[in-house]
Parts: structure tokens; sequence; C-alpha cells
């Protein structure tokens, strides 16, 4: 492991292992066997209840289907709260509002916010656009709830981890497209952004840690439900601003952002370049180094101090924005 990772992640990460092996080919190719590991390894570290922070369920019905969602708000506060509505990682074929409960519910108590986390389908089963269509209509529809939530009119935040984070951007464009200026910020860790994996990141930690170069590859074949390679997605798939973030300008300046890349990452470079596209295209952006974490770190608060600090920085950073 890189000599300047977190000590306490790189511990963690050790004793992960130990416990948990890596599968291997050819299970690795199959998504429940990634599931299934994702899940065991969540249920065995998982972090404790996050206090004064409560939890309501919600089912969110769209046509042809009912997505669930959890709102979290700080317990101790009565008034209407501005609405951040959160999208969890795991390339779009594994991870849950279980799984991912940890950086929701902290993000309310640190940013006092309420947020709205969203368990949308997952590929393959459920391939590009489903969940992109899942993160635009559930977006949509708790923007339509806010009053009857006791949720505040006046902001309406967007924000995810890796997979969650492309939804997150994409559909704060999009949305925004359909009612201008309804999306106001964005919080975005550790964004995917294109399926592309030649960046000096992607060749740098090519093989980890945590996350490999071939595991996007493989997650983005998963979502797109088709062959992609080393050398990235068909033309058709990286011309189409829908699933390569940068591949059109935007019609309206992007809402304004906080982008959080992990210092040893492969999705580092892209990150980066993608806080860059939404500053030179009208956004007010703010671009913040987590320089000793890896990819996944939003989900360890618990278990390492530094990933806890950086964490808190970027609720303040979204709170002042909002």
């Amino acid at each position: 492991m890189a000599l300047n990772v977190d000590p306490q992640l790189a511990a963690y990460y050790s004793q992960v292992d130990a416990e948990f092996p890596p599968v291997s080919a050819p299970d690795a190719l199959d998504a429940l066997s990634r599931r299934s590991r994702n899940k065991r390894v969540a249920d065995r570290f998982a972090p404790p209840s996050v206090p004064d922070v409560s939890i309501q369920q919600i089912d969110v019905p769209l046509e042809g289907r009912t997505l669930k969602a959890r709102l979290y708000r700080p317990s101790q506060i009565d008034e209407a709260l501005p609405l951040v509505v959160y999208f969890h990682g795991g390339g779009w074929v594994i991870g849950d509002l279980d799984t991912h409960e940890q950086v929701p519910a902290q993000l309310a108590a640190d940013a006092r916010v309420a947020v709205a986390s969203i368990e949308y389908r997952l590929a393959p089963e459920f391939p590009f656009p489903a969940p992109n269509d899942d993160a635009e209509q559930a977006l949509l529809w708790f923007a339509e709830q806010r009053v009857r939530l006791n949720l505040s009119l006046r902001t309406l935040a967007v924000a995810g981890d890796s997979a969650g984070a492309y939804l997150a951007t994409y559909v704060e464009r999009a949305a925004n497209l359909k009612v201008p200026g309804l999306v106001k910020a964005q919080l975005l860790f550790y964004p995917v952004v294109r399926p592309s994996f030649n960046s000096t990141s992607y060749t740098r930690f090519a093989e980890g840690p945590v996350l490999t170069r071939n595991d996007m590859i493989w997650f983005w074949g998963a979502f797109l439900e088709e062959p992609v390679t080393i050398a990235g997605a068909s033309e058709q798939r990286t011309m189409d601003p829908r699933v390569t973030l940068t591949a059109s300008i935007p019609d309206y300046a992007p809402a304004d952002a906080v982008v959080m890349v992990a210092g040893i990452d492969p999705l580092h470079d892209e990150g980066v370049e993608y806080a860059k596209f939404l500053e030179l295209h009208g956004g007010d952006v703010e671009l913040i180094e987590a320089s000793d974490m890896t990819h996944g770190f939003a989900r360890l608060q618990h278990v390492s101090d530094a990933a806890r600090d950086w964490m808190r920085s970027a609720a303040t950073a979204l709170r002042e924005m909002l």
C-alpha cells in the first residue's frame, strides 16, 4: 500500500483483506459476488449510529416503480432545513441505503441540513439510463414534497460519492434544465466523470489500493451494458453527455460545487479536471484534495480520524455555500 496512506485506513484495509479475501476470477466478474462481499464487509465493520440525527423512512412513488429513501435531520433543530439529495456510490452495481448510511447521516449532523438518501436501481439488472432516470425523478419528487416534509424551499442541493457523485452532478444539470435554478449546490466526493482509463492517476493507482483500474472498467461495462476496455467505451457512449459528463457545454452555469478528491485514487485526476470544467463554465467551485485518503474514505469516518476531519471540512464548505 502506498506509503502516504493514512495509517488508520491502512490498518483497516489489512484487517478487511485478512477476514474477507478479495474474490478471484471468475467470481470477481459477477455482480452478486461483489455485492455479497461488500455487504458482509459493511456489516462486519458497521459504524455506530450518528447521534442526534432522526431518520425517516420514505417510499418514493415513481412511474412503474417505488424507490426506497431515508431522510436524515439533526434532531435538535426544529426549523425547515435546506434539503440535500444524496446518491450512494458503488459503481452503479453495489451499495445501498445501509452500506452508505454513515455518509448522509453524518453530513446532516455536520452541515445542519436535511439529507435524503436515495436507493436507485442497480446495474447490470438495470443498466444506463435507469440509475440516471431514478436519480432525476427522485430529486424532482423530493423538490415537490418539501412543504409536506417541512423542508426549506429556498435551497436544494445534491451530493454523492463516486458513481453516486456522477448521478448527483448529472441530475443537477438535468433538473436545472427543466427548472432553472432548482439545484443551487453540489457536493461531490471523488466523482466518476467519464469512461476513460488512461489518466496519470489511473496509471499510477491501476492496482489500487481499494479500487483498481480493472474494477472501474468492469463497473462501466456493467453500467453501459456493453464491452468496455482499457481504451474506453464506444465512441457513441463517449460522446453522449449523459455518459461523459464533460462531453458538452452546459446550457446554464453549473450549480456551485464542493469537489473533494482522494489523493490515492485512480479517479483523482478526473475529479480535479471536472472541478476545473465546472469552474470554466461559470460554477463557483471549491476543490479539496484529501491527500492521504483512498477511494471510498467517506464511508470510513469511524475508522480514520483523518477521514473524519476531511468529511467535516467538506460539510463546512457545503454549509457555507448554502
